[in-house]
């Protein structure tokens, strides 16, 4: 079953929401814009990007991997900033946090 996340609850003409996919798109595409991120693909049993709704805040873990030679913080606060950036513009939401785990490296 699909999960989704109210982006506003109402207006006028009704409620607003985003499907739990749809963040997990905005997060790899925002992955892809960061030189030396590497988006490690999701399959069916693994998921490598999970967005969690609690107390009504947003909050967004990802594991990627680096080019190797990579700076770790560096790489990982743009990661962060990139997908703040994107889900606050595409969607208005503002997650409380953006949690990366750095899985491996490669060439």
């Amino acid at each position: 079953m699909a999960e989704y996340i109210v982006v506003e609850k109402n207006n006028e003409l009704g409620r607003i929401a985003v499907n739990k996919s749809v963040i997990t798109s905005i997060v790899e595409l925002s992955i892809q814009e960061v030189e030396n991120a590497i988006v490690i693909p999701s399959t069916r049993l693994k998921k490598t990007t999970t967005a969690k709704v609690e107390k009504g805040e947003l909050s967004v873990y990802i594991e990627m991997n680096l080019k190797f030679g990579a700076n770790v913080n560096a790489t990982c606060e743009l990661v962060q900033n990139k997908v703040y950036e994107n889900l606050q513009f595409m969607t208005g939401l503002k997650p409380k946090e953006i949690m990366i785990t750095v899985v491996n490296f490669e060439n």
